[in-house]
C-alpha cells in the first residue's frame, strides 16, 4: 500500500521506528488491592502500567509508555463485570477524557458500556512497524500483554469476568486488536467473545494484500511501496473455525473488485470483505459482519447491544 504507516498509506520502514526501552515486561502475577491512579472525575484508574517500555510516538510527537486506563462500571451495577479493551487510532493516545459532548469517545464508547456494567480498558501500545526497533521486544505483543496483565493483576479485585472479554478499536487499534484476538492464547482464563473494529487493516502482509486487492499489473508498484520490517502478520491467516465473532466497519463503500495500487490504504474497506470471506472458508460465515459507508460518528452505535448478545452466561 502506498505511502506512510503514519497517516493511512503504507510505506513501512524501520527508519520510522523511534522506540526506546527501559526493561522488558514481566509476567503478571495475581495482586491484592486495586489499581493505582484512581480519578473520581472519570471513575477510572489512570496510567496503570502493564509493562516498562517507553518510546517517542511519531504519530503524536509525544512520549508514550505501556500503560492503560481502566474505567469502572457505574455504581450499583451487578457483577461480575465483562471487560472491553479499546485500542486508539494513529495520532491519538489512549486517554479518554470525561467529555459529555455527543461525538466524544466518552459519550459514544465508554458511557454506554459502563452504564451496563462493563469495565472498559483503554491501552497505549506500539505499532509493529512504526515503532519497530531491531533488537527490541516485539511491538506487536503489546495488546496481548495489556490484556494478560489486567487479567493477572486486577481482574479479581475489580470483580471482572475475563471469560467475557471483548476487543474493540479504530484504525491502528482495530487492526492490531483484531489480530491479537484471533491469535488467542491469552492467560489467566481470558476468553475473547467478540471483536468490534472500525477501519481495521486485516492483513499486514504485503504479498497477501497485493494478491487479494490489487490489479495484477499494479502489484509490483504496490509492493515497492509496501515494505514491512518485519512483517507483522495477518488476521486473515489467523481465522479458524473457533474464531470469535467480529463486526468490521468502514467509512467508505466496498469496491468488490481489484483496484490500482494507489487506491489501497490502511483503511481500504475491502479488508473487511476479505475477513468475512475467510470466516466463510472456515465454515463460520455467520460470525463475521462487514459493514460499509459507516460515518465515524456512528462507529460505536449498537456496540453495547451486540456485546450483550455475545456474552456467555455468568456463573455466580
Amino acid at each position: 500500500m502506498r505511502g506512510s504507516a503514519l497517516a493511512g498509506p503504507w510505506r513501512w520502514t524501520a527508519a520510522l521506528a523511534l522506540a526506546t526501552t527501559a526493561a522488558w515486561w514481566a509476567s503478571p502475577v495475581r495482586a491484592a488491592g486495586v489499581p493505582p491512579g484512581y480519578d473520581p472525575a472519570c471513575h477510572c484508574h489512570r496510567d496503570v502500567p502493564y509493562g516498562s517500555i517507553s518510546w517517542l510516538e511519531p504519530t503524536t510527537g509525544q512520549a508514550a509508555r505501556q500503560v492503560m486506563d481502566i474505567f469502572l462500571p457505574a455504581p450499583g451495577t451487578a457483577g461480575p463485570h465483562p471487560v472491553v479493551f479499546y485500542g486508539h487510532p494513529n495520532g491519538v493516545d489512549h486517554v479518554i477524557d470525561a467529555d459529555d459532548r455527543p461525538g466524544s469517545r466518552w459519550s459514544q464508547l465508554v458511557q454506554p458500556l459502563v452504564a451496563r456494567g462493563y469495565i472498559v480498558v483503554s491501552y497505549e501500545f506500539r505499532h509493529p512497524v512504526v515503532n519497530y526497533t531491531a533488537g527490541q521486544p516485539a511491538p506487536g505483543q503489546d495488546i496481548r500483554r495489556a490484556i494478560d496483565s489486567f487479567a493477572g493483576r486486577w481482574a479479581d479485585s475489580l470483580g471482572a469476568d475475563v471469560r467475557n472479554t471483548f476487543v474493540t478499536g479504530r484504525s491502528r487499534g482495530a487492526g492490531l486488536g483484531l489480530l491479537t484476538a484471533l491469535r488467542g492464547g491469552f492467560r489467566h482464563g481470558t476468553r475473547v467473545r467478540g471483536v468490534w473494529a472500525f477501519e481495521a487493516q486485516t492483513t499486514f502482509e504485503c504479498e497477501e494484500a497485493a494478491t487479494a486487492l490489487v490489479l495484477p499489473d499494479e502489484r509490483a508498484a504496490f509492493l515497492a511501496e509496501c515494505t514491512a520490517v518485519p512483517a507483522p502478520g495477518s488476521s486473515l491467516q489467523a481465522v479458524s473455525a473457533d474464531a470469535p465473532p467480529a463486526v468490521v466497519l468502514y467509512d467508505r463503500p466496498f469496491r468488490r473488485e481489484l483496484v490500482k495500487a494507489e487506491e489501497v490504504d490502511i483503511h481500504f474497506p475491502d479488508f473487511g470483505l476479505l475477513l468475512c470471506q475467510r470466516y466463510a472458508a472456515m465454515g463460520v460465515a455467520r460470525r463475521c459482519d462487514a459493514r460499509e459507508s459507516v460515518d465515524k460518528d456512528a462507529a460505536w452505535h449498537g456496540l453495547a447491544d451486540r456485546l450483550d448478545a455475545w456474552r456467555a452466561p455468568v456463573k455466580r
